[in-house]
C-alpha cells in the first residue's frame, strides 16, 4: 500500500489510475482543475482542486497531501493540455498557454513534491510526456516544444537527486486513446490507439518495481502511425 499523488486525475490516464489504484487499496489524493470532474470520479479519495499554473498553487497542494497521506511515496503527474496547430498559425498567447500548463506547472509540481521525497529519502516521480516529448511532429510546435522541455526537465531533476532515494519514470505513449481528443482537429483511427487501460497498466509496472529498481523510459505508440 502506498501514499499516491495524482495530477490531471479527473480524466485520461489519470482517471483510470485513480479508479485502479483505490480500487486496490492504496492511499490516493487526487488533483485537477474542476472540483466537479473529481467528485464525477465517485472513488473514496480525498480531492483537491486547483490550476497548478497559479502561484503557490503547487505548494499548497503537496502540503496538503503531505499532512493528509502522512508523506508521498508516488507522484503521477498527468495535467497537461493540447495543441495540434501549424506553427504559422499559432499565437503568441496559444504558445505561452501551453508552454505555461505543461512545462512551467510541471517543474512547480515536480520541485515541490521532490523535495519533500527527499527529506523522506524515497520516492517515485512519474510523468507522460508523451511520444512529443521524444520525437517531432508536423502541426505541433507548440505542443512539442513543452514536451520536450518536461523530458529535458526531469532527466534533470534525475540527475539532481541522485542518491536522494527519488526515482523517476517518464513515459512517451503516442497516440492514448483518452478524451485528449475529443477537442483536437485531427482525423486520427481512435481504434488503432493504445487503450487508456494499457498505458495505465504500464505506469502500475514502475509503482511496483522493487525500490532499487527504476523504470526510467517507457516508448509505446500504435505502429500505424511510429514517430520514432
Amino acid at each position: 500500500m502506498a501514499n499516491i499523488l495524482i495530477t490531471g486525475a479527473s480524466s485520461g490516464i489519470g482517471a483510470e489510475l485513480a479508479k485502479i489504484l483505490v480500487g486496490r487499496g492504496d492511499r490516493v489524493f487526487l488533483n485537477g482543475r474542476s472540483e466537479v470532474k473529481l467528485q464525477a470520479l465517485g472513488l473514496n479519495a480525498p480531492i483537491h482542486a486547483a490550476d497548478l499554473t497559479v502561484h503557490g498553487a503547487a505548494e499548497e497542494l503537496v502540503a496538503a497531501a503531505v499532512e493528509l497521506l502522512g508523506g508521498v511515496d508516488v507522484a503521477i503527474h498527468c495535467a497537461g493540455v493540447g495543441l495540434i496547430k501549424s506553427a504559422a498559425e499559432t499565437t503568441d498567447t496559444e504558445f505561452t498557454q501551453v508552454m505555461n500548463i505543461n512545462a512551467r506547472a510541471t517543474f512547480l509540481f515536480a520541485r515541490e513534491v521532490c523535495k519533500s521525497m527527499a527529506l523522506a529519502k524515497r520516492g517515485l516521480f512519474i510523468t507522460i510526456p508523451g511520444i512529443l516529448g521524444k520525437a517531432p511532429m508536423r502541426n505541433a510546435a507548440a505542443y512539442v516544444a513543452s514536451k520536450y522541455a518536461v523530458t529535458g526537465m526531469i532527466k534533470c531533476f534525475a540527475q539532481e537527486y541522485q542518491r536522494s532515494g527519488v526515482r523517476f519514470s517518464l513515459f512517451h505513449l503516442g497516440g492514448v486513446d483518452t478524451p485528449f481528443w475529443d477537442k483536437i482537429q485531427m482525423a486520427v483511427q481512435r481504434d488503432k490507439m493504445i487503450p487508456v487501460a494499457t498505458a495505465a497498466g504500464l505506469v502500475l509496472q514502475a509503482i511496483d518495481a522493487p525500490p532499487h529498481l527504476v523504470l526510467s523510459e517507457v516508448v509505446m505508440q500504435p505502429d500505424s502511425h511510429q514517430l520514432v
